[in-house]
């Protein structure tokens, strides 16, 4: 049974008109007997009896409006309650996002909207898992991808590059590589899948092979190791910027320009989508990007 006819019908009850009820919801006088037409053929009784000049219930309609005004009025208590909580700064906010962007980029984001925003709470799925938005309970994604899902709504919050770099000690012991051809003879270190490192020189690719002797799952084991002068490796620029500036790495091949990659900020598609939720996305597109619409 259509729980918005139930509504129409509670509401014709009241008013006892059709004109009139059809003029106050904002419909059409021939929609609304049709969709009471409906409710009493799925009920397979008369509720209402009506002449040219006036209508009445009937004891089943009598029936039904006491049990459909007790419905109504819940949904619309309903309503009002969701409609506060979603206006409302308060609330858990969900996302996921991939765990070194989310340690060197986003945190600070987070860190700073839950200080000034008590009541607003996150939960923050991080790794590389892809979780569907539609089948989750997560608000959005912020997601590495140079080809976001075209499903959802995707807003480009920044581009980053990937930098090759090591310690002065591994550099003075092993010597500084000129060309990416010379990290074969280096020990390097890489995530197991993705072994193929590709440099740009004035527009022309040069893709390096690796067989690594360290090898993560984890940017953030690959920094430590390289940290411990294991090794020459490839990392998100955005993971290493305070350590090349204060000299404890060094960039390698600084040269060639490395691969980049987008960072998109995914939701699906809503009618309405609760401030809080509102208020993150924008400050992540506030601080992490330019020249955004606010969601």
């Amino acid at each position: 049974m259509s729980l918005e006819r139930l509504r129409l019908f509670a509401e014709l009850a009241k008013r006892g008109s059709y004109t009139k009820t059809a003029e106050s919801l904002g419909v059409s006088k021939a929609f609304l007997s049709k969709q009471i037409r409906e409710l009493e053929q799925e009920l397979n009784t008369q509720l209402i009896i009506r002449n040219t000049r006036n209508m009445r219930l009937t004891s089943s309609g009598e029936v039904l409006f006491e049990q459909a005004n007790k419905l109504t009025t819940f949904w619309q208590d309903t309503k009002k309650l969701l409609d506060v909580s979603d206006d409302c700064l308060s609330g858990i906010v969900r996302f996921t996002a991939p765990t070194a962007l989310m340690k060197y980029k986003l945190l600070p984001v987070v860190n700073q909207l839950l200080k000034e925003y008590p009541d607003i709470g996150v939960v923050s799925d991080t790794g590389n898992q892809t979780h569907n938005l539609v089948d989750t309970s997560y608000d959005f994604a912020v997601r590495i991808t140079n080809t976001p899902p075209q499903d959802m709504v995707a807003v480009k919050l920044l581009t980053f590059d990937y930098a090759c770099c090591a310690t002065p000690e591994f550099i003075a012991h092993y010597s500084l590589p000129t060309h990416p051809n010379h990290l074969l003879e280096l020990p390097c270190i890489s995530l197991p899948y993705w072994k193929n490192w590709l440099f740009i020189d004035q527009q022309e690719a040069i893709e390096v092979r690796l067989e690594s002797r360290v090898q993560f799952s984890d940017n953030e084991l690959l920094k430590q190791s390289v940290l411990a002068s294991h090794g020459i490796s490839r990392l998100p620029r955005y993971m290493i910027e305070q350590e090349l500036v204060d000299g404890r790495l060094v960039e390698v091949l600084a040269d060639y320009t490395g691969e980049q990659r987008d960072v998109y900020l995914l939701y699906p598609q809503a009618l309405r989508r609760p401030e809080r939720v509102k208020l993150l996305m924008n400050r992540f597109k506030t601080e992490l990007s330019t020249g955004h619409t606010q969601v």
